[in-house]
């Protein structure tokens, strides 16, 4: 192994005049270590796909480099080429060991294609083709891509998309590529005509897209339920003026083949707003709902709606602060869905969140009519009256609903009613013995529930919280720097009840929580005793678990200094 690299680095001494006009020397010191790192990973027993593809970025990441110094002198030309030279060595020997992976073929050919190897090009695409050719349709498509948008290779081409399609008939891709593939190859023989001031002969079956035709045929044959690819053909041939009559022929197959998929319609619409045509947002959205309107006298259906309620509300998801049309069209589209009994509590909470606050109460009535059970609605409905008016009638909502409500409005709840009498009731119902909120609620608000006995009962009555709280598994490590916090901030300070309060958190987090034993340490410097530091640190260490004991050490290592600095004061 040692022999092999020493001659890989030997080869590597060559480069190192190119490299020194280009680089510092401690940049191609640099360079030179890594390369020669990786040549050592490369001769290891066990190869991994990644020993080579590493390597290949680094060597691609110093071509970058020196190719955006922007010299095209006849240095940097060969250390370019000395470069990618390595990097298809190392493409040949990874798929060696990796000739299934077609990841790697392919961005094999890639790179092939960037640095001008078209004789290398081709024989490796035939490699891979025979190779995954009967198992990859995906492979076909990125062949004959590259013969005809890069090499314009139309004979090449459709060598590969016939091949390709007799062995995978059923590939959308393919057929799509084939089909793209021939109707531009027509239209640059019509432009070439034209330019040569020769007359077109329409009856061409090179110029008017008859070959796409029979792509297209060949599709109908063989795929049957894939709306996606024959509106793409659809919208391929309706760019050119020889293949209308072509796109008119998909067209009716579609409405007679696909009037009863939602998915179908849905594209139809929705690519009236891709369009890129000169006409203005307002027309493409008249035109994309007129398409629904169309689709919902054929296929009135739920998850026909579904679709079009949920283009509405995109397209008018700005209606807050732009045009009013748009509020408008919002307004009317979701009142007529609701009339049909149409919308879904989600529609109902999107069409509140995208319009103005003042309808709110409005589109609220008419969810809670239809869905009166519904818990989303419940929550917005909570949510909606937490104010100085109706702040009651949330809380008795609230209050009849603790059950069911998720913890996010437990937590605004809390937030809204914290200075009010209402929230000795509803800590109550969080951690009292009747308690119907969940441990995740328990967990949010532990914190802010010590605060608030603090304050409004006792210390005492917030220590008592602690235990209760810390030992069934309530709350998180948080919760003991907030009651430390508390006893800290006591003119007297109880040093034993804090020492307890680490105790019984340490018993419960002490095998995962770092922090909380660096707290631990940081109290009995700076409040406790500086002679139990070192106690501290070794129960710590055989506390943790192995992973992070070592973190812990090594942290506690970096602190140091900053304990010392603590001890003296």
């Amino acid at each position: 192994m040692a022999e092999f690299v020493q001659r890989r680095k030997e080869e590597m001494i060559i480069e190192v005049p190119v490299l020194n006009s280009h680089f510092k020397k401690s940049a191609v010191k640099n360079i030179l270590n890594q390369r020669e790192k990786f040549e050592y990973r490369l001769m290891r027993r066990n190869k991994q796909k990644s020993d080579f593809t590493l390597y290949i970025t680094f060597l691609k990441s110093v071509i970058k480099r020196v190719e955006q110094m922007g010299s095209t002198s006849t240095e940097s030309l060969k250390l370019v080429n000395q470069h990618n030279n390595r990097i298809i060595d190392l493409y040949r020997a990874s798929l060696k060991y990796f000739k299934d992976d077609i990841s790697l073929w392919k961005e094999y050919i890639k790179f092939l294609m960037k640095c001008d190897k078209l004789e290398l090009l081709r024989r490796v695409i035939n490699s891979a083709l025979l190779l995954h050719g009967h198992i990859s349709d995906a492979l076909y498509v990125f062949a004959v891509k590259q013969e005809f948008e890069d090499l314009k290779n139309i004979q090449k081409a459709r060598e590969l998309y016939t091949d390709g399609l007799h062995a995978h008939k059923t590939s959308s891709k393919l057929h799509f590529i084939a089909f793209k593939c021939e109707l531009k190859y027509s239209e640059i023989l019509t432009q070439k005509l034209l330019k040569s001031g020769k007359e077109l002969n329409q009856e061409d079956p090179a110029l008017n897209g008859s070959v796409a035709k029979i792509i297209y045929e060949s599709a109908i044959e063989n795929i049957k339920n894939d709306h996606d690819l024959y509106f793409k053909m659809y919208q391929e041939a309706a760019q050119y003026s020889f293949s209308f009559g072509l796109s008119e022929e998909i067209k009716k197959f579609m409405l007679a083949t696909f009037s009863k998929d939602p998915n179908y319609w849905d594209t139809l619409a929705t690519n009236e707003l891709l369009s890129k045509s000169s006409n203005t947002e307002k027309f493409k959205i008249t035109k994309c709902l007129d398409r629904y309107d169309t689709a919902l006298t054929v296929l009135d259906t739920d998850e026909m709606w579904d679709k079009y309620l949920t283009t509405i509300l995109k397209v008018t998801s700005d209606t807050q602060k732009t045009e009013v049309y748009k509020r408008n069209l919002l307004r009317q589209s979701m009142f007529n869905a609701h009339k049909k009994n149409k919308l879904k509590p989600k529609h109902y909470i999107q069409w509140i969140n995208k319009s103005k606050s003042s309808m709110t109460p409005e589109i609220l009535d008419l969810a809670i009519k239809a869905y009166p059970n519904d818990t989303s609605i419940l929550e917005i409905n909570i949510e909606h009256k937490l104010t100085d008016t109706e702040e009651l009638k949330a809380y008795d909502l609230f209050k009849h609903n603790a059950n069911k409500v998720s913890p996010s409005i437990w937590l605004k709840v809390v937030d809204y009613f914290f200075n009010k009498p209402q929230i000795s009731d509803v800590f109550n119902m969080i951690f009292g013995d009747k308690a119907v909120s969940t441990n995740e609620v328990k967990q949010k608000l532990g914190n802010e529930y010590l605060l608030w006995l603090s304050k409004n009962k006792s210390l005492n009555d917030a220590r008592n919280a602690y235990y209760k709280l810390i030992t069934n598994s309530s709350c998180d490590a948080s919760l003991c720097n907030t009651i430390v916090t508390l006893e800290t901030e006591q003119q007297k300070i109880d040093i034993s009840k804090i020492r307890q309060h680490f105790t019984l958190a340490c018993m419960q987090f002490g095998k995962t929580d770092i922090d909380l034993w660096m707290e631990r340490i940081y109290f009995e410097l700076k409040y406790g005793s500086p002679k139990l530091v070192s106690d501290t640190y070794h129960q710590a260490l055989t506390t943790l678990n192995n992973e992070e004991s070592d973190q812990f050490a090594e942290q506690y290592s970096s602190r140091v200094s900053t304990f010392n600095k603590i001890s003296k004061i």
